[in-house]
């Protein structure tokens, strides 16, 4: 069926118009935030961040989703965690450009990537502490790992990410039908693979998020049976400021007396609970700015 022109039209906008004009913003600004020190990079978009996103209407989202999570804490303690989560987000964002030297001079900390140092694995993260981590965790474990990615809307930005990742040592499989293909592939091959647990996904299956029937990824489950697999939990923490631990878990105990579908059920059950469990200890470290239960 022919797309009906105001979708030709909108498209054109945003591949000739919208997307380089942002672009033409975004390139410098990150090459700015690359020039400066990482700490004065931290801290500048943490300060910025803090200052100006209460100001928009993610603020309201971020609220909303807190009081779905914490529907006991009061307004001042709620105001309070968005606030300290608008600075962490901000910090997040100006160490993107350093995640490779920040490594090489020690502010990360690493236990359990002997875990991973052979065989084939599932590697199930969140979007916390500074997620850019959890796609260094296969070349820090000397393993040439696969991650799964959603593009970003913007073709030139996500070219760009491709490339700026290119130095993490790993394969990249976009979203969809070809991320299926480069997983299978990988852990056919005796080899690990690396996504994350906390984001809507409209295909997935039901499961509790905070008490709410959310839809969410199943990927880990269903290769975890496929092909009898460890799913490993990958916890990125922050400390002080600009210090943080990569914590590869035990591997989850996957239930062996349930039929496969009650099986997936379950093991999708438990990644969610342990997310969870991630985000009450530190909860304005998570990005409560996606829409994980939907709009």
């Amino acid at each position: 069926m022919t797309d009906p022109i105001s979708f030709k039209l909108k498209k054109h906008f945003d591949r000739y118009i919208h997307d380089p004009i942002a672009a033409l913003i975004a390139i410098p600004l990150f090459l700015i935030l690359k020039i400066l020190p990482y700490k004065l990079s931290s801290y500048l978009c943490g300060t910025l961040m803090y200052l100006i996103a209460p100001l928009t209407s993610y603020n309201n989202r971020v609220k909303r989703h807190m009081c779905i999570a914490f529907p006991k804490k009061s307004s001042k303690e709620i105001n309070k965690l968005v606030f300290r989560h608008w600075f962490m987000l901000g910090q997040t964002i100006g160490e993107m450009p350093h995640i490779n030297k920040m490594i090489k001079l020690g502010v990360l900390e690493t236990d359990g990537l002997e875990k991973i140092k052979t065989g084939p694995a599932i590697l199930v993260g969140a979007h916390m502490g500074n997620w850019e981590f959890l796609l260094r965790v296969g070349d820090l474990a000397g393993r040439r790992a696969g991650y799964v990615f959603r593009p970003i809307n913007n073709w030139i930005l996500n070219k760009i990410q491709i490339h700026r990742n290119k130095d993490a040592n790993a394969d990249f499989y976009r979203k969809g039908r070809l991320a299926a293909i480069g997983m299978a592939s990988k852990i056919k091959a005796g080899e690990i693979v690396g996504l994350t647990g906390d984001q809507l996904l409209r295909e997935g299956i039901n499961v509790p998020f905070f008490g709410v029937e959310t839809p969410t990824p199943q990927a880990a489950a269903i290769m975890a049976l496929k092909w009898n697999t460890p799913i490993y939990m990958v916890r990125i923490e922050r400390f002080n400021g600009i210090r943080f631990k990569m914590t590869v878990e035990d591997k989850l105990n996957i239930p062996t007396n349930l039929d496969k579908e009650k099986t997936t059920y379950e093991i999708t059950r438990l990644i969610s609970s342990r997310i969870e469990e991630w985000i009450i200890d530190k909860p304005e470290q998570w990005l409560w700015a996606h829409r994980r239960w939907g709009k």
